[in-house]
């Protein structure tokens, strides 16, 4: 058996116009069209200018409106935010809350250097006193954080 080696000159180009490629190699051409699915189905878009940890503080606020104290659980603000988005994912839910907790373990892990809670035990959180209701810090009235024995007006 011999070998004969050889080369042989190749010229091309790819033309696109909207989703339509066209690769010219040579004179031989190919249309390839691309399919163009809407959003993806595993990113959930929010309104422009919110984030997940906008939702998270939302979400905080609403559950200290409803029980006027100041303690709660990472489910109990997810069950609230899925009111207004359910398609929200629990798992990117307690992460930004984590994150969001400059005294959890796991904060460290985190590059979002917000403070909006403190970890008071393990899955118990209460809302910083700067981010609570701006009505409450006004008036004077902080959420109890033990019970719901105080109301706010």
């Amino acid at each position: 058996m011999t070998e004969i080696p050889f080369s042989v000159p190749v010229t091309g180009s790819i033309r696109i116009d909207g989703n339509v490629i066209t690769i010219i190699v040579n004179r031989a051409a190919t249309r390839v069209l691309l399919e163009t699915g809407g959003e993806s189905p595993q990113r959930m878009v929010f309104e422009p200018g919110t984030t997940m940890f906008d939702i998270l503080l939302e979400a905080a606020r609403e559950f200290l409106r409803r029980k006027t104290y100041n303690r709660f659980t990472g489910p109990a603000l997810f069950d609230i935010a899925r009111e207004k988005y359910p398609d929200l994912k629990k798992r990117s839910f307690m992460s930004r809350l984590t994150a969001a907790t400059p005294n959890h373990p796991s904060y460290k892990y985190h590059l979002s250097q917000r403070d909006y809670f403190s970890r008071i035990a393990a899955g118990i959180y209460t809302l910083e006193n700067q981010y609570l209701p701006k009505k409450a810090r006004h008036e004077g009235d902080l959420f109890d954080t033990e019970s719901s024995r105080e109301k706010i007006s």
